[in-house]
C-alpha cells in the first residue's frame, strides 16, 4: 500500500512538473512586461506628483505654517502653564493675580485709546473752529477807521 502511495506521489510530480515550469516561465515572461508598460509609467507619475507637490502643496504649507506660528506659539506658552499648574508649581493665587494683572492692562489699553481718540477729534474740532473763525471774520472785510477823523481830535487834545 505505501508502494502505491509512493508511485501516485511519483506519477502527480511528472504530471504536474511540465505545467509548473511553463507556469513559472510565464509568470517571468508576464512579470517583465509588466515591468517594462509600467515602470516609465511610474517613473512620469512619480515626477509629475513631485511638480505639483512643489507647485502646488509646498507653497500652501509653507503659508500654512507661517500663519500657524503665532497659534502654535500660544498653544505652546498655554500647554506649558498648564503642565505647570498640574505639577502646582503655579497656585490659583498666582493665577487669579495673572488675569487681574492681564484684565487691568486691557482696561488701561481701552482707556488710552479712548482718549487718544478724543485728543484726535478735540484737535480736529479746535482746527475746524479756527479756520471757519478765520474765514467768517477775516481782518481784510473790516473797513479801516477814517486816517483824518482820529487825527484831528488827537492833535486838538496835544495844543
Amino acid at each position: 500500500m505505501s508502494h502505491n502511495g509512493k508511485s501516485g506521489v511519483r506519477h502527480a510530480t511528472d504530471v504536474m512538473v511540465p505545467y509548473a515550469v511553463s507556469a513559472k516561465e510565464n509568470a517571468e515572461r508576464y512579470a517583465h512586461q509588466a515591468q517594462s508598460y509600467l515602470a516609465p509609467r511610474a517613473r512620469r507619475a512619480a515626477v509629475r506628483a513631485r511638480e505639483g507637490y512643489v507647485s502646488q502643496v509646498a507653497p500652501r504649507v509653507e503659508r500654512a505654517r507661517a500663519a500657524a506660528g503665532p497659534a502654535g506659539q500660544e498653544a505652546a506658552v498655554r500647554s506649558q502653564a498648564a503642565l505647570a499648574a498640574l505639577r502646582g508649581d503655579v497656585t490659583p493665587g498666582d493665577i487669579r493675580t495673572a488675569v487681574k494683572r492681564r484684565r487691568r492692562r486691557e482696561r488701561g489699553g481701552r482707556k488710552a485709546k479712548r482718549l487718544m481718540l478724543f485728543g484726535i477729534v478735540a484737535g480736529g474740532a479746535f482746527a475746524a473752529w479756527r479756520w471757519w473763525n478765520a474765514q467768517s471774520g477775516p481782518e481784510w472785510l473790516m473797513e479801516p477807521a477814517p486816517a483824518g477823523a482820529t487825527e484831528a481830535a488827537e492833535e486838538g487834545v496835544l495844543d
